[in-house]
Order: C-alpha cells, then structure tokens, then sequence
C-alpha cells in the first residue's frame, strides 16, 4: 500500500525544465502573487494555466502552488530580506504569545 505522499508523488513528474521534486525554490504563491520559499513536493505539467508546482512553504509550513512562469531565479537581496523580517516577526509574535499564555496559567 502507498502512502498519500507516494501517491501524490506519482501523479506529477520528478523533474520539468530547470526544476525537479525536492528542490528550494524562491516563487510567487498563486493566486495572490505573494513572495515565497520553500520546498517542491509535486510537479504538474498540464494544466489550462501551464505547468505549476507545489511546495511546502517555509515561512509558515502550508502546502502552496505556484505557476512555473512565477519562479524566481535569482531572488535580490530585497526579497530575500523581506521574506527573513516576516519570519523574524511571525516568530517574536509566536514568542509573546507563548509568554502570555504561561502568564496566565501562573
């Protein structure tokens, strides 16, 4: 018996232009064309809006899509350090709230 991983793995290609399962790649998540980075888990290449790909995001751990026309190939500075300070303050936010919810169980 597979696993739903397995599975997923099967319906799609391991490998498609510059691309293959398993790489980090930078992109904009579709539909809302929002930066990310993260790890591909599947390969489709037939599709009505042409190849995509989806990935494990790195910034919050949700599974997303991106067409393979939204790849970032060589992410500038500026994006790589905007997607770091969201990571930077998504984590001090995950921190407060640790602290208030130990507060209150005092």
């Amino acid at each position: 018996m597979h696993s739903k991983t397995e599975k997923s793995k099967q319906k799609g290609v391991l490998e498609f232009a510059s691309i293959k399962v398993g790489d980090v790649v930078w992109c904009k998540r579709y539909p809302n064309k929002e930066l990310a980075r993260g790890r591909i888990t599947e390969i489709i290449t037939e599709s009505p809006d042409g190849p995509y790909f989806t990935f494990i995001n790195e910034f919050d751990g949700s599974f997303r899509l991106s067409l393979y026309g939204d790849l970032i190939r060589k992410p500038t500075k500026a994006m790589m350090n905007k997607l770091i300070s969201a990571k930077i303050r998504a984590d001090k936010q995950v921190a407060r709230l640790q602290e208030k919810k130990s507060k209150k169980k005092k």
